[in-house]
């Protein structure tokens, strides 16, 4: 059985709903086998199509990720790529818990110091370390889709849906705690989401209405959660 959230030292408090759904023999098996039927393709195709970092291919990104990989403790075995498939300055983590993959964008290299890539590493190696890369495969997959009814069922998608979306917001906030273990500097962090955040977010006073709907948090409540986290933890 996969390592839970919640026995992470940098965990963020989330609710358990999420954990409860996963616990239900048809909701685990429905999205095992929607990953599966979906993925697993679409994977091998994204392999193919990018750069495998290694010291050799990409001796300065490979340093930065065994050097995040040693602060968070992880010895298990992944891969990171390059890829063309991500616009702009973006990372992903894609795969399975047991063999997940990293993929980092080619602007985010080429445009990102050392230690914003570390806080870019550290956050994708959080997801890896959360071992929750089901939902956040799945949550892939439903992007796609305008009726996610049509590939879980209608009584799935009924259950997960709205706490899938929670939930995930609940997850990058861990796995920016583990980019900022990394990167060791909210400036750092500070600089990076000023660089990938977008004008209508700075500027839009209503944009935190609109923040139970999305899967990811505003960078204003990123930033602010890591600086209580950094306050009394780190």
């Amino acid at each position: 059985m996969a390592v839970k959230e919640a026995s992470l030292p940098y965990a963020y408090p989330c609710d358990t709903y999420m954990e409860t759904i996963l616990s239900n023999v048809l909701v685990r098996k429905t999205l095992q086998l929607v990953v599966k039927r979906y993925c697993k393709g679409e994977i091998r195709t994204i392999i193919a199509e990018s750069q495998k970092v290694t010291a050799k291919s990409y001796p300065r990104l490979y340093s930065l990720v065994e050097d995040c990989k040693c602060t968070l403790g992880i010895k298990e075995k992944l891969e990171v790529y390059v890829t063309g498939r991500l616009g702009g300055i973006n990372a992903l983590t894609i795969g399975t818990d047991e063999e997940p993959i990293v993929l980092i964008s080619r602007k985010a290299l080429v445009s990102l110091t050392d230690g914003e890539l570390k806080f870019l590493i550290g956050h994708e190696l959080g997801h890896v370390q959360q071992k929750n890369l089901v939902c956040h495969t799945l949550k892939g997959i439903l992007d796609e889709w305008t009726d996610s009814s049509e590939i879980l069922g209608k009584v799935v998608a009924d259950m997960i849906d709205v706490p899938l979306k929670q939930w995930h917001r609940c997850s990058e906030y861990t796995a920016d705690r583990a980019g900022i273990i990394c990167c060791k500097d909210i400036n750092i962090v500070s600089s990076l989401f000023n660089k990938v955040s977008s004008v209508s977010e700075k500027e839009d006073p209503t944009a935190e209405l609109f923040e139970l709907t999305q899967a990811h948090p505003l960078y204003g409540h990123r930033i602010k959660e890591l600086k209580t986290y950094i306050g009394t933890d780190l």
